[in-house]
């Protein structure tokens, strides 16, 4: 294993979590890092994955979310059918508990496809912006989904959650599903948005993405295409 970073308050929450849903009830001390490694994921189970060079399985259950063709917020057992065998960045708390260790699965990206635990999210924050009115991200439209796009600039990427009913100029009240195609590969759009998450730049390779932005009073401009939205 390679690459521990201490975790303060979340290596605490998770390993208190692991032990109490692997080992029962805890007796002495357990120290517990996050480990962040290239991994082969060789078996996916109900309850976790195995990959090589591991011994026992990295645990999964609980609360998950995807980010896939949506975004969604879903339980392990539905999250696992995103996951299959083959290479992939994984994110693990590795519990030490006197001469043995083990390890709970806090976040994996395979592919187009992310995992991360919603705990791990609030964490991975390096700073939270908020404003009533709003604040604008423009950036260059690399992918999409069913409730969410990504926009690129100077080599950081922002996920864009954007589900919910909108109304686009001229044609009324519209879903995003109705309208995602409008919005196209390579077209540059500006967003005007009330929140803007930025995660720390370690675990920023492991979900794909620099930042998150939701919240939205203004409007979702394309500006090579013209469409605009605004928050129904």
């Amino acid at each position: 294993m390679r690459g521990y970073v201490a975790m303060g308050l979340l290596a605490v929450l998770l390993a208190a979590a692991a032990v109490s849903m692997v080992v029962g009830s805890p007796t002495g001390r357990a120290d517990a890092r996050l480990e962040v490694f290239n991994a082969t994921i060789t078996s996916v189970t109900s309850t976790g994955i195995v990959v090589e060079g591991v011994e026992g399985e990295l645990v999964a259950r609980g609360r998950w979310v995807v980010v896939a063709d949506v975004v969604k917020l879903c339980n392990w057992s539905v999250a696992s059918s995103y996951v299959g065998e083959g290479a992939a960045l994984v994110a693990a708390v590795a519990v030490r508990r006197d001469n043995s260790t083990m390890y709970v699965l806090v976040a994996l990206r395979q592919g187009d496809v992310a995992l991360l635990r919603p705990l791990l999210l609030r964490r991975a924050a390096l700073a939270h912006r908020h404003t009533r009115i709003y604040m604008s991200v423009k950036g260059v439209l690399t992918s999409k989904g069913g409730n969410y796009m990504v926009l690129e600039r100077g080599g950081r990427r922002v996920l864009a959650v954007v589900r919910g009913e909108w109304i686009k100029a001229g044609a009324g009240t519209v879903t995003w599903s109705d309208i995602q195609g409008e919005f196209r590969v390579g077209d540059e759009v500006r967003i005007f948005c009330h929140h803007v998450l930025l995660v720390r730049p370690r675990l920023s390779r492991i979900l794909g993405f620099n930042a998150i932005v939701w919240g939205y009073s203004g409007a979702i401009i394309d500006l090579s295409s013209g469409t605009t939205l605004s928050r129904a």
